[in-house]
């Protein structure tokens, strides 16, 4: 798959305007390095003022580096930054829809930003409003729209030029429960059905685990870590967890007797519930524990392995305890 994004040692600093001459310059962004294919679902975690919103703020040309580079559709933000904004959209946390005209007022006045014909920008907005539910909405003031309604029209008014590239900034915040879960559906649309390489900022983890393909954690202008929410547990977590439950309560100095590889830690959670750490393959050390418990006349009801969440990686990054 080609490149969709490519960033390289990039870097921002920015002039603070205050008197103390010893702190005249944030450095926002400290050589940050990523790459993002067609078609991915990218996001980008991180506490307030981790360089999120400035990273993407570059990437849609609205602000230059001070160091490095990056490229969007091969081409350098400080190039062509006509040519890609042509080929983006952006959805920030404020909708930006005037609440005083319609929804489909709105989508046409913004349609028209673009160099496409107006029958275009009609055919791809009632598109849209069928697709995502709003077309009995359409001729509504958005003012009278929920919240979650209003940021379905935002999503259309970011895809009515068709873009390639969609940053999306925390998509589902202040949004209830059954309206977050239904934006998730949309998000996950916009890559499957629409083909849209996406790039999420969010804080919400569970969205961020549940839709990604990449996962990058940033603190303080530098990336922590990159890659698949998998992939991220297994560098960041050396043992495999696995929770053994049985039907009775386990004897005492059970975790001695079942010390069948020196792969192997096991904790009393419970009477009747052990952790087991494994740092070697779960094939070699699981069946004989199994059996050894067979042997002890304890009958076992649940053999589990325990997946870390985004949230332990997460935490675990950031100094906090998973």
């Amino acid at each position: 798959m080609d490149l969709i994004i490519e960033t390289n040692d990039l870097v921002k600093i920015y002039k603070n305007k205050n008197k103390d001459r010893t702190k005249n310059m944030t450095i926002a962004l400290n050589k940050v390095n990523f790459k993002i294919k067609s078609g991915t679902i990218f996001s980008f975690l991180g506490p307030n003022g981790a360089g999120k919103t400035t990273t993407v703020r570059i990437l849609s040309c609205l602000l230059k580096p001070t160091e490095g580079d990056a490229r969007v559709f091969g081409k350098s933000v400080l190039e062509d930054p006509v040519g890609i904004r042509s080929r983006i959209g952006v959805l920030t946390e404020n909708h930006g829809l005037y609440e005083r005209m319609t929804v489909a007022e709105n989508l046409r006045f913004f349609g028209s930003f673009y160099s496409i014909e107006r029958q275009q920008v009609e055919s791809r907005m009632n598109e849209l409003l069928g697709y995502f539910n709003l077309a009995d909405r359409k001729d509504d003031k958005v003012g009278t729209l929920s919240k979650g309604l209003k940021q379905r029209a935002a999503l259309i008014k970011t895809l009515i030029h068709d873009p390639e590239l969609v940053f999306l900034d925390e998509p589902t915040a202040g949004l209830d429960p059954k309206a977050s879960a239904e934006f998730r559906d949309y998000i996950k649309a916009l890559g499957k059905t629409y083909h849209k390489t996406i790039f999420m900022c969010t804080h919400n983890l569970f969205e961020a685990q549940k839709l990604s393909d990449m996962v990058a954690i940033i603190d303080k202008g530098v990336i922590k870590k990159i890659g698949p929410p998998e992939d991220l547990e297994k560098q960041l977590f050396e043992a495999t967890l696995f929770k053994v439950i049985a039907a009775k309560a386990f004897p005492k100095g059970i975790a001695d007797q079942l010390a069948v590889d020196d792969g192997l830690k096991i904790i009393p959670v419970s009477d009747t519930e052990l952790a087991v750490y494994l740092s070697k393959p779960e094939e070699t050390v699981m069946p004989s524990l199994v059996k050894k418990l067979v042997q002890l006349d304890i009958p076992v009801v649940q053999v589990a392995k325990v997946q870390h969440s985004l949230e332990d990686v997460y935490l675990k990054l950031m100094g906090g305890e998973a």
